[in-house]
């Protein structure tokens, strides 16, 4: 899952959380056994919550446990989806009312249960929590009535312990208009009835439901059909047909860097909501802290980002208004490639710890650096491969990004494995979100490494392929075994990268790893640079990226370009300017040009390149003149059929 928190900006840090959470619950015989037959109302809102009834006949238990979920996998934090449920009632087959004792914040135990008919209680929306920390919102569930239901199952079913096989079958009434998008089997034999069901409580699970006014697209990855449904709070305009669009680059990426996906469909449920305030106070930057600490405060903190799961993801995105729409545009596609490769791991890849999950006292992995790590990588990789990166955007800047990042990680006092295994815990959950960092860096340097050691033969992508062939959905590796089977597909010497760098706490080789692909490490060191056009002159400018500039704000008196205030400049303009293709420096003296968008024209301006002494830690330069063997693994490793280093 990836998270996105905004205060006054809409671009913040992503995080990204799994989800495979099984919560629900049992009912009457029919074909194949007992089955969970669900009843679900949306028409009927009363206290902004909806009732659900589970029909139980025959179960035949004298005492019944229904538990709601606790924690979900990958969030790494309590959910208690149960504070969400209300007046939980269970009757027997004469209408009479069964005793319902609840125990702790999620579990309800139902007795005498062998002669239970149904069970029924209200459902009270996430989104509608004043702290969003609490669940976040692409995990949970919405009621904007008339308009929009979210429904993330963990927040609407719960299950009976034992009885996660079991079939699932859900009639939903709900308000005409709307329309149930999901990757669910779904019939509707009338408007406002719509049946869907669920293989089992896994399936269920793992397939969120969007009920909004009809909007969806489509389109094709290899084989695989790839739907767009969308909703917002409050207005209407149709989008899925422009958000496929802004897919397009990313989907074609993912479809030349694989050639086959484990799925024959998928779904991207995406969700606007309405911060249309918020927009208006960053349109105007006049007193920006105080208006924006006002919204804050009476409006809660906007929180987006998006959860993965097998065939589907769900986007929960705060929309500031129609001049943030390339921003929005931009995070779904930063955003949509790590969502969608999730479905390699661990969706098709993980190991018992994932694949048997127990929802009560889970038992957590020690592989978020393949979970999150690698999958974060890849969707880096993947934008190079395909040609959305320039190899300097990869390299010096994202990549080297993610290394400063990650070194921000405490690896003295914690394995990375440590960390993972431990995450819910201090000292350890506060570097969750380095697997997004550092975990991202290991799956780069473990990229290399398979390349050098098969000299060329084989990338990380190869042997996930090999062992998801080995393993799949339904045969989980040995938690234990992943370093080894890994190591195996490869040569033996792998293994001392597992166990120094991810298992041990040995301080990341750079320089050794990324010569081997003509890359350059340098840190800590003083070296000669460009000076930055604003920040250099005495100038400031907007930390916010509003379609990809930033506005400047203040003008030195010494500034001798010809910025104003209010111009608006590219957020790449010193590395894309003053640095060649390698990233090397461009000469002292050498004159360049640039545009910049005033009064909403674009005029170009000129600077005569002059050097400042810098220090730099974790800088990264592509070489210009490599080794035959350097060109050769920089071309495999940034998938390039026609070599663009050459020896």
């Amino acid at each position: 899952m990836n998270v996105i928190a905004k205060t006054t900006t809409l671009r913040a840090g992503l995080l990204s959380v799994i989800l495979f959470t099984l919560i629900f619950s049992v009912t009457s015989a029919s074909e194949g056994g007992p089955r969970y037959d669900y009843r679900i109302d949306l028409n009927t809102i009363e206290k902004h919550r909806y009732q659900v009834e589970l029909f139980c006949e025959d179960f035949g238990q004298d005492t019944l446990v229904y538990h709601f979920p606790w924690i979900i996998p990958g969030t790494y934090s309590e959910a208690n989806y149960g504070k969400f449920i209300h007046k939980l009632a269970a009757y027997g087959q004469d209408g009479q009312a069964l005793r319902v004792k609840k125990k702790g914040k999620n579990t309800f135990i139902i007795t005498p249960a062998n002669n239970i008919k149904s069970i029924k209680y209200w459902v009270s929306a996430t989104w509608d929590s004043k702290n969003p920390w609490t669940i976040w919102p692409m995990a949970g569930t919405g009621i904007i009535e008339d308009r929009v239901f979210a429904i993330n199952a963990g927040g609407v079913f719960g299950y009976f312990a034992g009885q996660e096989e079991q079939a699932v079958d859900m009639l939903y009434l709900y308000p005409e208009q709307l329309y149930a998008m999901t990757v669910l089997e779904q019939d509707s034999k009338s408007a406002g009835e719509v049946s869907i069901s669920a293989l089992d409580y896994h399936e269920l699970i793992d397939s969120p439901i969007l009920f909004g006014k009809p909007d969806t697209s489509s389109f094709n990855i290899h084989s695989t059909e790839v739907m767009v449904g969308f909703a917002h709070e409050t207005d209407d305009t149709e989008r899925a047909a422009d958000i496929t669009k802004s897919l397009d680059a990313s989907m074609a990426a993912i479809g030349s860097y694989i050639d086959t996906l484990p799925a024959e469909e998928y779904a991207y449920l995406i969700y606007y909501a309405d911060e249309y305030g918020l927009g208006k106070i960053l349109d105007n930057q006049r007193f920006l802290i105080l208006k924006g600490l006002i919204y804050l405060i009476r409006n809660g903190l906007p929180v987006g980002g998006a959860l993965e799961h097998n065939k589907s993801s769900f986007y929960y995105l705060p929309d500031p208004g129609s001049g943030y729409t390339e921003n929005i545009s931009e995070i779904i596609e930063d955003i949509a490639i790590h969502e969608f490769m999730h479905i390699l791991t661990p969706l098709n890849l993980r190991t018992q710890h994932i694949h048997n999950w127990d929802y009560t006292d889970p038992v957590l992995s020690k592989h978020l650096w393949l979970y999150e790590g690698v999958t974060e990588y890849m969707s880096l990789i993947i934008q190079a491969n395909g040609g959305m990166l320039t190899p300097k955007d990869f390299v010096v800047n994202r990549l080297q990004r993610k290394i400063r990042s990650g070194e921000k990680f405490p690896y003295e006092k914690m394995s990375f494995t440590e960390m993972s295994s431990g995450v819910l815990e201090k000292p350890y959950k506060k570097n969750y979100n380095q697997v997004y960092q550092r975990g991202a860096v290991l799956g780069a340097l473990l990229d290399i490494e398979i390349i050098r050691l098969t000299e060329g033969q084989k990338r990380l992508i190869d042997v996930m392929y090999e062992l998801i062939n080995d393993y799949g959905p339904t045969n989980p590796m040995d938690e234990d075994m992943v370093f080894d089977l890994f190591t195996d597909k490869v040569h033996p010497d792998l293994r001392d990268f597992f166990t120094k760098y991810i298992e041990g706490r040995e301080a990341l080789p750079y320089a050794e790893i990324l010569q081997h692909v003509g890359v350059i490490y340098e840190t800590d060191t003083t070296v000669s640079l460009p000076r930055h056009p604003i920040k250099d002159n005495g100038g400031k400018y907007t930390n916010i990226a509003v379609g990809g500039k930033r506005t400047i704000k203040k003008i030195s008196k010494k500034d001798e370009i010809g910025f104003k205030a209010g111009d608006k400049v590219d957020r790449s303009i010193y590395l894309d300017t003053y640095f060649d293709d390698f990233g090397n420096p461009l000469p002292e003296g050498m004159r360049i040009t640039f545009e910049v968008e005033r009064d909403t024209m674009n005029i170009t301006l000129s600077d005569i390149i002059s050097y400042k002494e810098d220090e730099v830690t974790h800088q990264l330069r592509i070489m210009k003149e490599m080794t035959p063997e350097q060109s050769k693994y920089f071309n495999i490793w940034l998938g390039f059929e026609d070599p663009v280093i050459k020896e």
